[in-house]
């Protein structure tokens, strides 16, 4: 398995970050919405966005420091 070079990385990184705040809104608009139909698309949402962090953690903390 081939290490990861730098850009992909930094990639890997800012998409980890976008994953992060993107799972804070939704969990904050889960709160403060009522609405059932709502409340399950947005679990659907946060556990798609959730998973896909878990698999971006795992292949960065699979890397060797910089």
């Amino acid at each position: 398995n081939d290490a990861m070079n730098a850009e992909d990385r930094d990639r890997l990184r800012r998409r980890e970050t976008e994953l992060l705040l993107r799972i804070d809104r939704m969990k904050r608009t889960m709160n403060e919405t009522g609405e059932l139909t709502t409340l399950a698309r947005q679990a659907g949402l946060l556990k798609e966005a959730q998973e896909e962090l878990r698999r971006i953690q795992e292949s960065l903390a699979s890397e060797p420091p910089a």
